[in-house]
């Protein structure tokens, strides 16, 4: 509740902002112009296509911004509370509450220059496009199937979570796994393929305090680092015992 509080109101100011200094968009697409059928039926199908490349469209941009919070320290930092959780859910997305002042930066200042219109999307299809957000986080077995290769899913999503090394550096994308496909960070997780989430040696927060100040929480992060042979692997800026905590040869202890 208090990330989504201050997440609307850091969205207020900015939109606020725009306006104030008269930010307006170089350029336009608009899908629901280019997507139209005077046939109900085929109208209504451009419809719901026009809303999901929208999506894919503002996906980009995420995508990039996904791994340069990855790649730089203290964005790492930021992020890493999520990446803390031990075990997704649909309802325990828990960003920082600091992570909205990236995303202005870095998705919604792109889209505001670079603005994609969809004309008047289904009700249904604005449904579909929630539910993916919760699927993505949700600890269910459901998936999409064939349909992950344009859209992620849960099992796509967890491998970005995953403690095993293999699994690093893969499926940034959100709503969509184009972006990964394109840029070849895609890892398509076998049938039975669920791995461990969380980081190493590093437990997510669970007080209102800790979960503020996980990312500046100088013992915290010392506590990381300490005792461990591999401080020369980097993984997402930071080595890898920064990131994730030292490697143990016990399976159990990397959980």
């Amino acid at each position: 509740m208090i990330r989504i509080g201050c997440g609307t109101l850091i969205w207020h100011f900015y939109a606020l902002g725009l306006k104030w200094l008269g930010v307006k968009p170089l350029v336009t697409i608009n899908f629901g112009a280019l997507l139209h059928s005077n046939n109900p039926i085929a109208n209504t199908g451009f419809a719901v296509l026009s809303g999901v490349l929208v999506a894919i469209a503002g996906d980009f941009f995420y995508y990039w911004m996904h791994r340069a919070q990855h790649a730089v320290p203290f964005l790492w930092r930021l992020h890493a509370t999520h990446h803390s959780i031990r075990e997704l859910t649909a309802w325990n997305c828990n960003h920082h509450i600091s992570e909205p002042f990236v995303y202005a930066a870095f998705v919604a200042l792109p889209l505001a220059l670079i603005h994609f219109e969809s004309g008047v999307v289904p009700v249904a299809a604005m449904a579909l496009i929630t539910f993916q957000a919760h699927l993505s986080h949700s600890s269910t077995r459901f998936n999409l199937g064939p349909l992950r290769y344009l859209i992620g899913d849960n099992k796509f999503h967890r491998i970005h979570h995953s403690t095993e090394f293999h699994h690093r550096h893969k499926n940034y994308g959100f709503f969509t796994t184009v972006w990964d496909t394109i840029f070849r960070t895609a890892y398509w997780p076998k049938t039975n393929e669920w791995p461990e989430v969380g980081m190493r040696n590093q437990p997510e927060p669970l007080t209102v305090r800790d979960f503020i100040m996980f990312p500046f929480d100088q013992r915290r992060w010392r506590k990381a680092k300490a005792g461990s042979g591999t401080q020369g692997i980097k993984t997402g800026g930071l080595n890898a015992v920064e990131r994730d905590g030292p490697i143990h040869s016990d399976r159990s202890s990397a959980i």
